[in-house]
């Protein structure tokens, strides 16, 4: 990765001792403080932390030593670093938590966190203390009764979506109040004018991600970063949600400058040092945004300072929570944003059509080709004669809707023992609910679980259809993947899925429903092979003519090399 920071070589020989992901999570927070403190010289103690935290690396703790030195840890490694960053305009040495002026005494502490951490035991840990007895009492209904327990949530969902299509609010700065919602500390100063980039600055594009883990979104933006590369722009890749970033060891990010952050960032009221450092030195061409509130909320700034930087974002998924989550977020900021990415028609008919967005500045590029070929795929006969194997591949979390699928999964032992067989890709912040219902269940002799660490590809050959059983969706990349793959997919009625998915093929959205549904829908493929071929027949072709659009692939490849000119 890109190193902002000169060491010694003893540095390095104490840093192979972490493991490349800890390596490269070091580099990415020296990286931010020699940003933040162009030209200084700060010794860092690097902590390891344990597997119920999240890696510490740029917040206020960095700073103050709370969750490290003040904890009583011993750091596991010792260096110095020079900053070798040259921003044309100056950077105060000062810090400030909540008002308070913090004491720089030259060290940064960063938290590292072993690297068999999930969520699932951060997750853990949290569970295990004291919860209140309203989540005492969601935690026990979730687990003795997830399907009646989410008819309430279909109740609650209903309601969101209704809420989803009303008029959004334009986001409009406030150079002298809240300027930033998500997380930075605000401090005393007065907007800083920032330096301009010279014609000799590296060209560069900025792609703001959620976290460096597995998910659809991420997937894609990582095929960015490996477009910009191809481009010759240096991708310069800043994430700004907490995460143990296991992506981060990936080839792509080789020669890429990366910034996790973690919050309380420093900020001052009119400034966002850590752009203006960015953008004194690169000759940023754009910004691309998958899904992060923090780019999201410092675009004003952006294009108050620099602006004909392109900024485009790439949105997946209609959201009802959290006010409408990120296409909230982009038609509240389209003021800032030049083009609006999106995957599915539901969404941009979503932007356009009930939203007021001008139809020029959407374009819809779907996913085709980024993980299967999608028009030479052969059909896959039955992996074994007499027992029937289905798919869940994604994410353990609620969106995804794992309990549903353990359901079915428990539906159809119940009723035709040992004809069926069942395994679940993936790993979130759900892996402990999930473990829970398949012991109250006694089924981990029919659903056999696989983490991430394991090739998705090895399971789509084991399998005879996909079912996804989430609650809401886009168009998912799974459903693309498991087509290609010359499989059937069974799919609940939610986003885009109908796009590809025939209603043969589609389920009830609601728990209850989708699992009777799938019950039926499974057994009839079992019984009958030409209706399992039917029906992906009729998904293929409906494939392969959504992919005759223009791929995100290709649209996002052409415009990048537009910005590299």
């Amino acid at each position: 990765m890109q190193q902002l920071f000169e060491t010694g070589s003893d540095a390095w020989k104490q840093l192979d001792g972490l493991s490349k992901r800890q390596r490269r999570l070091v580099i990415s927070a020296v990286n931010y403080h020699s940003l933040m403190q162009p030209g200084r010289e700060l010794l860092y103690k690097i902590y390891m932390g344990e597997d119920w935290q999240y890696p510490r690396l740029t917040d206020a703790s960095t700073l103050s030593g709370s969750l490290t030195k003040g904890a009583g840890l011993k750091p596991v490694v010792e260096f110095k670093a020079r900053s070798t960053s040259k921003p044309k305009t100056a950077f105060a040495p000062h810090y400030f938590d909540q008002h308070h002026q913090l004491v720089d005494w030259n060290e940064r502490y960063v938290l590292l966190t072993p690297d068999d951490a999930t969520d699932m035991t951060v997750k853990a840990r949290n569970l295990s203390s004291r919860l209140p007895m309203r989540n005492q009492i969601y935690n026990y209904c979730e687990l003795h009764f997830p399907l009646l327990f989410d008819q309430v949530r279909e109740l609650l969902r209903r309601s969101r979506e209704k809420a989803g299509y009303q008029a959004i609010e334009i986001y409009r700065p406030d150079s002298t109040s809240d300027l930033f919602a998500h997380g930075a500390v605000h401090h005393p100063g007065s907007p800083i004018e920032p330096g301009q980039p010279d014609s000799s600055d590296p060209k560069a594009v900025i792609i703001a991600m959620h976290w460096l883990q597995p998910g659809g979104a991420e997937r894609w933006a990582m095929e960015t970063v490996a477009l910009a590369r191809k481009a010759g722009l240096l991708p310069i890749v800043i994430t700004n949600n907490d995460s143990h970033q296991p992506w981060i060891v990936d080839e792509d990010l080789d020669d890429a400058l990366v910034i996790n952050l973690t919050f309380p960032a420093q900020e001052g009221i009119g400034d966002v040092p850590l752009l203006r450092a960015l953008f004194e030195q690169y000759n940023i061409r754009g910004v691309m945004i998958h899904h992060n509130q923090w780019m999201y909320d410092r675009l004003w700034w952006i294009k108050r300072y620099y602006p004909h930087t392109f900024i485009v974002d790439s949105l997946h998924i209609l959201e009802y929570h959290d006010r409408g989550g990120y296409p909230n977020q982009s038609v509240s900021r389209d003021p800032y944003i030049d083009l609006h990415h999106v995957i599915s028609p539901q969404l941009q008919d979503w932007l356009v059509n009930h939203h007021g967005i001008a139809a020029k500045k959407v374009v819809m590029a779907p996913l085709v080709g980024l993980t299967a070929d999608q028009m030479h795929p052969r059909y896959k006969d039955r992996v074994q004669q007499g027992v029937f194997h289905v798919a869940f591949v994604g994410r353990m979390t609620r969106q995804k809707r794992p309990e549903a699928f353990i359901n079915v999964a428990k539906e159809m032992e119940r009723r035709f023992p040992g004809r069926f067989r069942f395994i679940m890709h993936g790993s979130g912040d759900m892996d402990l609910e999930v473990r829970k219902l398949l012991e109250k269940y006694g089924l981990s002799h029919v659903v056999e679980r696989r983490d991430v660490s394991q090739p998705v590809s090895a399971t789509y050959d084991w399998a005879d259809a996909l079912v996804i059983t989430s609650i809401n969706e886009g168009i998912t990349l799974t459903t693309i993947e498991a087509i290609s793959r010359g499989m059937p997919v069974l799919s609940a009625d939610v986003g885009s899925q109908s796009t590809l998915v025939p209603v043969q093929g589609l389920l009830p959205r609601q728990s209850l429903g989708l699992v009777r549904q799938s019950v039926r829908s499974l057994l009839r493929m079992d019984d009958h092979e030409q209706d399992r071929r039917r029906l992906w027949t009729v998904e293929l072709e409906r494939l392969q003519e959504f992919s005759r659009k223009e791929s995100a692939d290709s649209f996002f490849t052409r415009m990048l090399g537009e910005w590299a000119q």
